[in-house]
């Protein structure tokens, strides 16, 4: 009933800003829902958590596509960049259990919960890690400009909470991959083309479908630098702008 009321414009609106006035002012944000088989620890406070709980769904526009490929060439490693508390691993962790999943998120609290999820749900293809992805190792320092947040930017300087972390490169860290199939998605709020740049030689040397959220600033260099490195851009983009597929194998055109 709920998933058929949500289809009306108006309430789709209303229902969740009216849910999200009656979370903080109860504090009755956390919620375990099961989707699909799996469990989901839920903070309601953060837009995510929320859409999720409404729709038991997320980016399925862009989850679906990138769930088929995998399917259709086998791929052997599936990196989720900026993974947050793990909405795309654990889902392809529970429909493809030979896929090497590898979450990378710089947040302490993301990370925690996905260890948490990956043994509520007696998931074993999914290695989580507390490291930034980049184009050079060191440490970073990232800002949320919400406490309750699980979105920090490298650099925020509205940051009302700061925590630092290592950061290394996609080449440093699989050196030693070569001549498999990789499915790539990128979201790391704006830091993504240092992310493609370290990561040069796996994309040189591998079969890889990206799905990457570009910020506006960055389009152009993004997508020169993958054009440089054999890559073609393959989604029509249609109603979401900032999410985008490209690879160097498939070519078919995916409608976003």
């Amino acid at each position: 009933m709920l998933s058929f009321i949500l289809k009306i414009p108006i309430l789709k609106r209303l229902i969740p800003s009216l849910y999200k006035k009656y979370i903080f002012f109860f504090k009755d944000h956390k919620k375990t829902i099961i989707v699909n088989g799996i469990y989901f620890d839920l903070d309601l406070r953060h837009l995510i958590d929320r859409r999720f709980f409404f729709h038991k769904a997320y980016e399925n526009e862009l989850f679906i596509p990138l769930s088929n490929i995998i399917e259709k060439y086998d791929v052997d490693y599936f990196f989720d960049i900026g993974s947050c508390w793990g909405i795309y691993s654990l889902r392809l962790a529970k429909k493809f259990n030979k896929l090497n999943i590898v979450a990378y998120d710089p947040i302490k609290k993301n990370i925690e919960r996905l260890k948490n999820s990956i043994i509520k749900n007696k998931i074993s293809n999914v290695r989580p890690l507390k490291v930034a992805i980049g184009d050079k190792k060191g440490f970073v320092t990232l800002g949320a400009t919400e406490t309750y947040s699980p979105n920090y930017e490298i650099n925020e300087k509205n940051a009302v909470v700061t925590e630092k972390c290592e950061i290394d490169t996609l080449d440093n860290l699989h050196n030693n991959i070569n001549d498999k199939f990789i499915a790539l998605k990128i979201d790391t709020e704006g830091f993504e083309f240092n992310v493609l740049k370290g990561a040069e030689k796996l994309l040189s040397n591998n079969k890889v479908f990206c799905q990457i959220e570009i910020k506006n600033n960055n389009y152009q260099e993004v997508c020169s630098f993958l054009k440089n490195n054999n890559f073609k851009l393959i989604s029509i983009n249609k109603f979401n702008k900032t999410d985008y597929f490209f690879s160097n194998f498939y070519e078919e055109r995916i409608t976003i």
